[in-house]
């Protein structure tokens, strides 16, 4: 019972959805399209018709 207890805070409890993990230093070097896809698993819808530095600046914005 004790390892079931210590499972749960170690992993986290089911359910909870933690952000992923972003190397923000490397998203300038991406394309719009996996830009895209980044900003999808952060939880944000992105337009490919914006500029790249404004992609940018939405997933970084929504990371925080």
């Amino acid at each position: 019972m004790w390892q079931a207890i210590k499972k749960f805070f170690i992993s986290g409890a089911p359910g909870i959805k933690k952000k992923p993990d972003i190397d923000v230093k490397g998203l300038e070097k991406k394309t719009k399209a996996e830009l895209e896809k980044i900003g999808r698993k952060v939880g944000v819808e992105l337009d490919r018709r914006l500029t790249k530095a404004k992609l940018v600046q939405q997933i970084k914005k929504s990371i925080k």
